[in-house]
């Protein structure tokens, strides 16, 4: 195996977390494989017009700025795309771009390769099925989530992920739950759980600033869609005050441009934040995160008991354990996984504000506890490595 081809349907620099982890996972198997040529092709929309250095440039550019480096074995390949009409980001569905990977993938592929995806059914099999038994590679299918717990067994989706599923050689997982539902779906294939794995190194993360006298602050990172919480937690922060009685602010960063305004508006008109004690951001590119945290002091998963919410791996649960803060969590499959309680996290049934109001007030007034948290999650973040996590796939994908 010379060359893994992975091949996605997002632009991995759109902001969301699962371009993000497209391009954290090809950075990494390309690090622990150096022997091995890791090719990211995502849709690139007029990025492929780009040529020669000023393309190698601009990649490098890119990637120092989600806080990552180029290698010599890591070659990125936008190739043409319309995009749906969503600011700049969003995901690309159309027949441009699947028959430009599909040419792509035939003019390149060797028996001895690796085609592979992550959670792109449609894509996916059209590819696998598009390439046939003649340009036969080792074919590996990342499961991030179910299309069967989401709209039914007998829906449309479904049954393109079952093909997927019955096409793919190997199969990989992201949490224990999702391993054995899977194993149930396709008894007969591989299934290997990997997890996700932490992007972050503490020690590039300064704890917070107390130069300054400030309220206690808890922020949350990440993608702004309704069951990650963030709705909620913001509409019941002024009871969260209430109870605690002391000034607690809440920093969100995040989400596209055209949500952050809608949540910023939503603050507005509901919650009364007339004392700022609700800060909405906007997107942190993660090179700039360590700027961003200066004035935080613990961070929170505020994730909803809803849809693939409790099976899915979520990506700041890995995150946040190199961000040297407590963490405050909805207390989630997914997330008691990765966050033990009461060891990494203080965790909170979802949706409970006394729970959330309690576990705030604690690390308020207990200074030894932030401190043991912020301990124990620099210590579990050596279980959750791009190095370790990146030597299993290959095995898995290998074996």
């Amino acid at each position: 195996m010379k060359t893994l081809y992975f091949v996605v349907n997002q632009n991995p620099f759109d902001g969301s977390a699962h371009g993000l982890y497209c391009l954290r996972n090809c950075r990494a198997l390309a690090l622990a494989a150096p022997e091995k040529s890791v090719r990211l092709v995502y849709p690139g929309m007029t990025a492929f017009l780009q040529q020669g250095s000023h393309h190698n440039q601009t990649v490098t550019a890119k990637l120092n700025h989600m806080g990552l480096s180029a290698l010599p074995n890591l070659h990125l390949h936008p190739l043409p795309a319309l995009r749906r009409a969503k600011g700049h980001r969003g995901l690309t569905v159309n027949v441009i771009y699947y028959w430009a990977c599909l040419l792509f993938l035939r003019r390149r592929m060797q028996p001895q390769d690796i085609l592979a995806s992550a959670s792109f059914a449609g894509l996916t099999r059209f590819l696998f099925r598009g390439l046939g038994q003649k340009q036969r590679t080792k074919r590996a299918y990342e499961v991030h989530q179910l299309a069967s717990m989401e709209s039914g067994t007998a829906s449309r989706t479904a049954r393109i992920e079952q093909a997927v599923f019955a096409d793919a050689d190997v199969l990989l997982t992201t949490t224990a739950v999702l391993r054995h539902q899977l194993q149930q779906l396709v008894p007969d294939k591989p299934v290997v759980n990997l997890g996700l794995a932490c992007g972050f190194d503490p020690q590039s993360v300064l704890p917070p600033s107390l130069d300054a006298p400030r309220p206690f602050t808890v922020a949350y990172i990440g993608s702004l869609y309704l069951e990650q919480g963030v709705q909620w937690l913001a509409g019941i922060w002024n009871e969260i005050l209430r109870r605690v009685q002391v000034p607690v602010r809440l920093k969100i960063a995040g989400g596209s441009l055209r949500e952050v305004e809608t949540l910023r508006a939503t603050i507005s008109d509901r919650t009364q934040n007339r004392a700022q004690m609700i800060l909405v951001h906007g997107p942190v590119a993660p090179g700039e995160l360590p700027g961003y945290l200066l004035d935080v002091d613990a961070l929170i998963i505020p994730a909803l008991n809803r849809g693939r919410m409790p099976h899915v791996a979520i990506t700041k649960a890995y995150d946040y354990l190199g961000l040297n803060r407590p963490i405050l969590a909805a207390d989630l499959p997914s997330i008691a996984e990765v966050l033990r309680p009461g060891q990494e996290a203080l965790l909170f049934a979802p949706q409970d504000v006394a729970q959330v109001a309690d576990a705030v007030l604690r690390l308020c007034h207990d200074a030894d506890l932030g401190r043991t948290l912020t301990t124990n999650c620099r210590k579990r973040r050596n279980d959750f490595t791009w190095e370790n996590r990146s030597i299993a796939w290959w095995r898995a994908v290998a074996s």
